[in-house]
């Protein structure tokens, strides 16, 4: 049974995750590539006993080619230039707490440059049971432009790398080549 977080988490995410990075009525148009801060990945561990023994050398190794990956395959998908966060001096992003900070990630963002923030999560029900999350906003007005989430089986390298190739591809990148066509085709 999943944890009344965990549903509130997801009737949210899916509310969200209707539209694609498309700005409101009135905002300016979308420019490509989209300058985008993609911060290091966080874990969020909510099996037992985990936040005790705190993050694996593992999961640490893991997190860090999560955010590799994710830069790399956004990158290659030619629709963002992503900025270097390694100058962001933030106690939020030193201590990969930016999953609590309410928001604060659009505005270190805007500082590094950006026009966009992303923040993944993947988050520890059990060895067994996943989800990862990801959260776009726009930098200078830190309106969330995109959240989803997917959840995965199993605490290996592979299924979080196929979580994320999966999510990057099918809710960030396709969605977006898909609306840009289809104005393009207007």
């Amino acid at each position: 049974m999943r944890p009344a977080w965990a549903i509130r988490f997801t009737t949210i995410c899916a509310a969200l995750a209707i539209g694609a990075l498309t700005p409101q009525a009135g905002r300016a148009e979308i420019k490509y590539p989209i300058k985008l801060a993609v911060f290091d990945f966080e874990l969020d561990d909510f099996s037992a006993g985990g936040p005790i023994a705190g993050e694996s050398p593992a999961e640490t190794a893991r997190l860090r080619a999560a955010t590799l990956q994710a830069r790399r395959l956004l990158a290659e998908s030619g629709l963002f230039e992503i900025v270097d966060v390694s100058g962001a001096q933030d106690e939020e992003v030193k201590t990969h707490w930016l999953r609590k900070c309410n928001g604060c990630d659009a505005a270190i963002a805007k500082r590094l440059g950006a026009d966009m923030s992303l923040v993944g999560v993947y988050r520890k029900v059990s060895i067994m049971e996943q989800n990862l999350n990801m959260l776009i906003r726009d930098a200078a007005t830190g309106e969330v432009m995109k959240a989803t989430q997917a959840d995965l089986r199993g605490e290996t390298d592979e299924s979080w790398s196929r979580a994320l190739a999966w999510m990057l591809k099918h809710r960030i990148v396709e969605p977006e080549l898909a609306r840009i066509k289809a104005k393009e085709a207007r």
